[in-house]
This record gives C-alpha cells, sequence and structure tokens, in this order.
C-alpha cells in the first residue's frame, strides 16, 4: 500500500480532534503515514507529559498508551476521511495485550515513530502489530494487541 497522505499531519489540536483521549493523556503528536491497513504516529518525549517520570524517562504505561493511541489513531483519522470532519472519535479499550517487549524507556527529548500494522478487522475489534522506534530506528517496544471500539 501507499501513503494516503499527502503530507505528514502535526499539531495537537488536531491529534485530538481524531482520538477519544484528552489532556493530559494524549500520548500522540503527529499523524506520519496512513493506509487502510497501517499507520505511523509520532510523538516527543517531554518533560511535562503526565506519563514522563521524574527522572527524566517516558514510562511503560506511556509507551503501552502510545500504541493503543496510535491504533485509535488509524481508527480516528479513516473516520475522518471517509464519514465527515465533523464525526467524534470513537472510544474503544484494550481487550489484550500479547507478546509485548519493552527494551529500553526512551529519555525526554526522544522523537517516538510508532508503527501499527491490522493484521485483522472483524466489527468492532482489530488485532494489530505495533513497533515503536527512535529516530534512528532503535527498536524500544513491540506488541500485539486487540482492542475493541464501544461506540456504535
Amino acid at each position: 500500500m501507499e501513503n494516503l497522505l499527502k503530507e505528514q499531519i502535526g499539531g495537537l489540536e488536531f491529534i485530538k480532534k481524531m482520538i477519544p483521549q484528552k489532556d493530559p493523556f494524549v500520548m500522540i503528536d503527529k499523524l506520519l503515514y496512513f493506509d487502510p491497513e497501517k499507520v505511523i504516529s509520532g510523538l516527543k518525549v517531554t518533560p511535562d507529559n503526565i506519563l514522563t517520570s521524574s527522572n527524566g524517562y517516558f514510562t511503560e504505561g506511556g509507551l503501552i498508551e502510545n500504541m493503543a493511541q496510535s491504533i485509535a489513531l488509524h481508527r480516528g483519522y479513516r473516520g475522518y476521511v471517509n464519514r465527515g470532519k465533523d464525526e467524534k472519535p470513537k472510544t474503544g479499550f484494550i481487550g489484550s495485550i500479547k507478546h509485548a517487549t519493552i527494551n529500553s524507556l526512551p529519555k525526554v527529548g526522544t522523537e517516538l515513530i510508532t508503527t501499527v500494522v491490522i493484521v485483522a478487522e472483524i466489527m468492532m475489534v482489530s488485532l494489530v502489530n505495533i513497533e515503536v522506534k527512535d529516530i534512528e530506528g532503535n527498536l524500544i517496544a513491540s506488541s500485539e494487541m486487540k482492542t475493541i471500539i464501544v461506540d456504535s
């Protein structure tokens, strides 16, 4: 598949329209790639992020939430393109996490690139593979997640 974005989309205000999470719990800040089976999001780890530890590292919970919100971004942007700009993003939850591996905790200032590949989608359930890398391509974390949308 090819990237359906003309250019990457940054800006927290736009991202917040695509996902159900609200401040201070937004763990993505840009949309880098989109196609029907894949999304790539970005996040710059900042010291004021609620899931950045006091010693300057993004936490394990922050990485998992970044993964989950990247999945929500795929659904949200797909809805934005297909159904209209005013549609509210759908609420969902993580049904399961398998094979989660966290290789390192990124420091403040690190640019995270999160790639979500949809393995299967049935009705409101998505099974995805996720990798989080830094800008140099080092694998920070990975997992397989199943998410379920609860809004109709």
